[in-house]
C-alpha cells in the first residue's frame, strides 16, 4: 500500500511539498482505516527532476492508523531532507510493518482533543467513503482557486 503524487512540472516549493505529502497522509490514513490495519513505521521516497530519489523511513511512536500521527512523522521526515531547492517530480509515502489493527493499543488521556480529532477522522472516513476520496480533509491540501 502507497500513496503517490507526481506533480505536472518539477516542484521547487517546500509548502507545496508539505501539502502534497499532508494529501498523501490523509488518503492513507484513510486507507488503513478502512483496510482495519496499523502502520509501526511510515516510508517518504522523493523523486528529483534528474530521476534520482531519496528514500527516508522513521518508526511510528505507536503503531497507528490516525492521520494527526502520520502526519507528524511525515513532516519529521520530509523536513528532515532539508529540501528548499530541489526539482522534486513525484512524493511517495508508504506505511510500513502492517499490523491488524485490533492489534493496537491506543493510550488514553485526559485531553479530548484527540477524541475530537478521532470522530473528526471517522466523519471524515464516512464521506469518503459515500462521495468519494478528497471531497473533505485539511484545507491546506486543497488548491486554490486563481
Amino acid at each position: 500500500m502507497s500513496a503517490s503524487r507526481r506533480f505536472d512540472r518539477d516542484e521547487l516549493d517546500p509548502d507545496q511539498h508539505h501539502r502534497v505529502v499532508l494529501g498523501l497522509v490523509q488518503d492513507l490514513g484513510g486507507r488503513l482505516r478502512t483496510g482495519g490495519e496499523i502502520a509501526q513505521a511510515l516510508t517518504l521516497t522523493v523523486t528529483y527532476a534528474d530521476g534520482t530519489q531519496t528514500t527516508r523511513t522513521t518508526p511510528l511512536t505507536e503503531p497507528t492508523a490516525h492521520t494527526p500521527a502520520l502526519a507528524a512523522a511525515a513532516r519529521e521526515l520530509l523536513t528532515g531532507l532539508g529540501l528548499q531547492r530541489a526539482r522534486v517530480r513525484a512524493l511517495t509515502l508508504r506505511p510500513e510493518r502492517l499490523r491488524p489493527a485490533e492489534d493496537s493499543v491506543h493510550q488514553l488521556t485526559l485531553d479530548t482533543r484527540d477524541d475530537r480529532l478521532r470522530r473528526l477522522e471517522t466523519a471524515l472516513d464516512k464521506a469518503a467513503t459515500r462521495f468519494g476520496a478528497g471531497v473533505a480533509g485539511a484545507a491546506s491540501t486543497f488548491s486554490r482557486a486563481g
